[in-house]
């Protein structure tokens, strides 16, 4: 039933992208329009962004950031290097987010169970256990995970501030004591 559904919404999506990545890259591009480009080469692009720069080749789907590398949808960044070069986003994107692709994949037909036909005896009598489940070494981990700058905030201490101990004025200590 749930297959049959799928089917139909893909053979009905009008675009080249599926819907969740047309809307994805909608919103990329309006993040994109504000970051300043400029071209290295004939094939990499330097894009800054909020915070760092940020290298793009486009003929190998790569940027430093590593989400274009990773997701296979172009980043920020790699929209707007496109965009200077006037490339298009869908030849950026991997096949597997193209509706023909999907469309492929739901176009076999899966055929429901026959409720007619017995199940056979071994498989009817054979018991299935979950699998054995040890404990990890060391401490739990916590169940929080922190984000980066979390967990980079959290590391730094503040200095302790040096007491004399002759005076107690901070700044000096014992031996550099003036008083």
């Amino acid at each position: 039933m749930w297959f049959a559904k799928r089917r139909v919404n893909a053979n009905n999506m009008a675009t080249t992208l599926t819907t969740g990545v047309e809307k994805l890259l909608e919103a990329r591009v309006e993040d994109a329009k504000l970051l300043p480009v400029q071209e290295i080469d004939q094939h990499r692009t330097e894009v800054l962004g909020t915070t760092s720069a940020h290298v793009i080749n486009l003929t190998e789907k790569t940027c430093t950031c590593r989400r274009f590398d990773l997701d296979k949808i172009p980043c920020v960044h790699a929209i707007a290097a496109a965009d200077r070069r006037k490339l298009s986003l869908i030849s950026l994107c991997h096949h597997y987010y193209h509706t023909s692709y999907l469309q492929q994949a739901y176009a076999v037909s899966v055929m429901p169970r026959d409720v007619a036909l017995p199940v056979p005896d071994e498989v009817a009598t054979k018991i299935f256990l979950p699998p054995d489940v040890r404990n990890r070494p060391g401490r739990p981990q916590k169940i929080r995970i922190k984000g980066a700058f979390k967990a980079a905030m959290a590391s730094k201490r503040p200095r302790k501030i040096l007491k004399c101990g002759n005076c107690g004025q901070g700044g000096h200590n014992r031996l550099t004591c003036r008083a």
